[in-house]
């Protein structure tokens, strides 16, 4: 369990993450905010399906066929990860990938709330929700970290099933929910065995 936590606390990525969450909450007390907290609940009303919608077609796009810097982002991004599951590197988003899905999640707040202000406070809610999202996620790669509780187990199964049975369901990391409703929540008796479980758009290294 302390090793995870070592690895956890110790990355870029997290520390960035944590760095946000800091400020942004500061901002909003200093803005006096706190009032629009219902806002948050936009941020747990849509994240099983922004989760999964992010997951099948942002990081499971298919590769592109031009060497470059764009084919090799998506393979740091993602393919890297199906191919080498158990490299810490690859477990965790990027920190460019971190900034830029930032960037658009409060540009989307702002339009919804009508406000620069206001869209801190969903957005503070985001940046909490995906340090818990990327905890899960290295946890869910961890042998040695065991679940409390039969949610937990059932994820990481279900996270197992998708990188090693079939890549194309079982979309969720930290909940179920979008992959229940949207019919991809499935067991290694309800759909064949991919031969591309590990290879995303033919990509062997």
């Amino acid at each position: 369990m302390r090793d995870v936590f070592q690895v956890y606390f110790k990355h870029g990525t997290v520390q960035l993450l944590f760095t946000a969450l800091f400020i942004c909450a500061y901002a909003v007390d200093a803005l006096a905010l706190w009032q629009s907290w219902p806002w948050m609940l936009l941020v747990i009303a849509t994240a099983p399906f922004f989760e999964w919608v992010t997951h099948k077609y942002t990081l499971h796009r298919p590769l592109s066929d031009k060497p470059g810097f764009w084919r090799d982002y998506q393979i740091r991004l993602h393919h890297g990860h199906h191919l080498h599951p158990e490299r810490r590197d690859l477990q965790f988003a990027p920190v460019s990938g971190i900034i830029i899905m930032f960037i658009q999640l409060y540009l989307s707040y702002a339009l919804f709330t009508w406000s620069w202000t206001i869209a801190l406070v969903p957005l503070l809610a985001s940046i909490a929700y995906y340090l818990a999202y990327e905890w899960i996620h290295l946890a869910h790669h961890t042998q040695s970290y065991k679940p409390l509780f039969g949610w937990g187990r059932a994820l990481r199964d279900a996270h197992m099933r998708h990188h090693f049975h079939n890549e194309n369901y079982n979309w969720g990391i930290t909940n179920g929910l979008g992959d229940v409703l949207l019919g991809t929540w499935k067991s290694t008796g309800d759909v064949d065995k991919s031969p591309t479980a590990k290879k995303l758009s033919g990509y062997e290294g």
